[in-house]
């Protein structure tokens, strides 16, 4: 029999998020195009999955067959979680649930509003509620009831009913009967209410890591990023680090996964693009492009990984890299079938060319939905040059109440700046320096805001507002030569001279001027001034997330390697060579205990020992202040005890957690290899929903001469 060449397309479906991502074994132009015509067969199939089904279930109801309806609901209501048609929402309700009896009108109504929350679909929702909670709530199951009271918060939140829907939510946190996902949830809500930045951090992360523990690892992420977002203005380190403790928790080998993590690194990317950190953003971009090459249903979130690396590339003057990459995109570009993908395209190349947006194809962005991209064109047509001042303020503040609107607030230091140009052509200075101040509070790294602001307050002579514009800038930049001699010169003009002298020195040597400037700063240095200040800090509630623990570890380990490692460790005398004191283990979990006691407070954090969890015993569970739960395994490596005794000890955590209810642990590995030092442990790793941080402490043995 002659051979044949049998190719095969793969494909992985996330139903809680309708993602589906395959690939192909071959890398040919058409085996890709028949995956992906493959992807759309199968995307269509399971939409419409349901279709046959409720029509007759439309027919039953019409006939007032509602027992019918109800058993051909009930034998299909599975199609369901594929559905994106709101519409279905409305054909269920058309059911008479009082001619149901009371256990499937109880089921009824509780998939019914767990669609509705799926599908966004939230009148009548609170009706259907209360409607449930008075008639049945003491027949559900505990964690179902605190799921309708979290429901009934976010349609409150949604509603602007935010002082209910805080109370709710806290309500909920405080129940025995939540568990940690719902817990999460109420979290997550209560950071999207608050008002101070320290509390939607705050929320966001007992938010996360109520996720982990509750096993949701792309939930989690989503708050770790939200985090990350507020960070950004004025944090980049900490919120760049963030960001890489979401690319830790993913791996790139489930496809699914592999394009998860290509999107935190694309985001990654983009933040140091944003802040024109080019060199570090080139290197991440592609390796976003790298995972997303060959995926089937991701072509246009490749598309955008490879605009922003041509972007990056050609910013650091790699003109051929960059060429490629447009050529790839471009490519790419003819086989992508998405609507709103072909009508940003057309928008980029009407800007490209400086090109007019007429009112037909405006209409096509408002249908779109795509609010991002209709912001982005309000944006440009306000640069329209024959609009007078009001009409470009109009389109410009409509652009701003969209972006304010959604979670993705990036451009919204370019509206700010535009709308400080405009009030600045017009010499409105108050209404311009307020405006460049707002796009600089929203990216205090967006140059051309920084610079016009600047050179606005010299032109114009506003030296208070000079001083401590530089002044902020200093703390955030650094003491930059251009930027010393702007915050001198502003300090020179008000005559706070001996200040100004210091900065003076610290300026460009070749700026013209300088030495007159220097020179009569030490005549009037008698008359300087030098203005303090300071701030308050806010108390906030003791919490300890689960990365702040895993730091709390990292310095035990720090100190046991260096003061204390040798109490593990006794002189064999005849052999001439170092072994293992007796029961380390034990020795080992004092040390930590004593440690985590001092760090924390005895009276802060629950530290239990030898708890039982299933088969086995948990060297430590230890409860934190804000909630959370974690296990703590501890093993011995080196010296007699085996790498695959060591790391056993992930295989036993899980094991662990899942008799406890919680999915976070940690697995501290004090390590005497010799030459495979800390081989074998990951920082950081998601496996089947647990959560393990791994550390190796520093335990080879050496003699310390003094």
């Amino acid at each position: 029999m002659a051979d044949k060449n049998v190719k095969q397309v793969s494909f992985e479906i996330d139903l809680k998020n309708q993602i589906m991502v395959g690939t192909s074994d071959n890398e040919a132009p058409i085996d890709h195009d028949i995956g992906r015509k493959i992807a759309d067969s199968i995307s269509r199939s399971l939409e419409n999955s349901s279709n046959e089904w409720l029509n007759q279930f439309d027919k039953n109801i019409e006939n007032k067959e509602y027992l019918k309806a109800y058993d051909l609901f009930d034998e299909n209501k599975w199609t369901l979680q594929f559905c994106v048609d709101k519409g279905v929402v409305n054909k269920l309700r058309r059911m008479d649930v009082s001619k149901l009896d009371n256990d499937f009108r109880k089921e009824y109504l509780t998939f019914l509003i767990a669609l509705s929350s799926h599908l966004g679909v939230r009148e009548n929702l609170l009706q259907d509620i209360d409607n449930i909670l008075f008639n049945h709530e003491k027949e559900l199951d505990p964690v179902l009831v605190q799921n309708l009271y979290l429901e009934k918060a976010n349609i409150s939140a949604i509603n602007g009913f935010s002082n209910k829907a805080v109370l709710l939510y806290k309500k909920i946190i405080l129940s025995n009967d939540s568990d940690s996902a719902t817990i999460a949830w109420a979290y997550q809500g209560l950071s999207k209410l608050t008002e101070t930045e320290e509390d939607k951090i705050r929320y966001a992360e007992k938010a996360a890591d109520k996720h982990l523990e509750a096993g949701s690892r792309d939930e989690a992420v989503k708050n770790f990023l939200k985090i990350s977002d507020i960070k950004s203005v004025n944090n980049p380190e900490a919120a760049v680090n963030i960001i890489d403790r979401c690319i830790d928790l993913y791996g790139s080998e489930k496809l699914i996964d592999r394009e998860l993590l290509a999107s935190i690194k694309h985001k990654k990317a983009s933040y140091f693009q944003r802040i024109g950190r080019y060199l570090d953003a080139l290197p991440i971009v592609e390796e976003a492009c790298d995972l997303r090459r060959g995926l089937i249903g991701c072509e246009s979130e490749l598309h955008a990984s490879l605009i922003l690396a041509e972007v990056v590339a050609n910013a650091n003057g790699e003109s051929d890299k960059a060429k490629d990459l447009n050529s790839e995109h471009e490519r790419l570009s003819h086989i992508i079938s998405d609507d709103n993908f072909s009508l940003r395209c057309e928008i980029s190349e009407i800007i490209s060319r400086s090109g007019v947006i007429d009112e037909v194809l405006l209409s096509k962005v408002i249908s779109s939905d795509d609010r991002s991209m209709l912001a982005s064109v309000l944006l440009y047509q306000s640069t329209n040059s024959c609009l007078n001042l009001e009409e470009s303020l109009e389109l410009l503040d409509r652009s701003r109440l969209i972006v304010e609107s959604q979670r993705d607030k990036r451009i919204l230091d370019i509206i700010f700046f535009s709308i400080a140009e405009k009030y600045r052509v017009e010499d409105m200075i108050d209404d311009a320096y307020s405006y460049y101040k707002k796009s600089l509070e929203s990216n205090q790294f967006y140059h051309p805001s920084a610079q016009n602001c600047a050179a606005m307050l010299i032109n114009e002579k506003r030296w208070k507002d000079a001083e401590e514009f530089f002044k902020d800038r200093m703390v955030l930049v650094g003491e930059l030569p251009g930027i010393c001699f702007g915050y001198a010169r502003a300090l020179y003009e008000n005559r706070k001279y001996s200040l100004a002298f210091k900065y003076f020195k610290k300026s460009d040597p070749y700026v013209d001027g300088l030495s007159d400037y220097i020179s009569a700063c030490l005549e009037n240095v008698d008359d300087a001034g030098i203005a303090l200040g300071g701030g308050d800090n806010n108390a906030i509630e003791k919490v300890i997330t689960a990365e702040q623990f895993y730091c709390a570890l990292e310095e035990f380990s720090y100190s046991v390697s260096a003061d204390t490692r040798m109490h593990f460790w006794v002189r064999d005398k005849e052999i001439g060579k170092y072994k293992w004191t007796k029961n380390p283990e034990e020795l080992s979990k004092q040390m930590l205990i004593t440690f985590l006691n001092g760090k924390f407070g005895k009276e802060t954090i629950d530290i239990l020992q030898e708890q039982r969890a299933g088969a086995g015993f948990i060297d430590l569970y230890v409860m934190l202040p804000g909630g959370l739960k974690v296990v703590i395994e501890l093993k011995m490596c080196g010296g007699g005890y085996s790498s695959n005794y060591a790391l056993s000890g992930e295989s036993q955590i899980i094991h662990y957690q899942t008799n406890k209810f919680t999915k976070i642990g940690y697995l501290v590995v004090f390590d005497a290899r010799a030459r495979d030092y800390g081989k074998g442990l990951r920082k950081l790793q998601v496996v089947n929903g647990h959560t393990i941080y791994s550390l190796a402490i520093d335990m080879r043995p050496q003699i310390i001469k003094k």
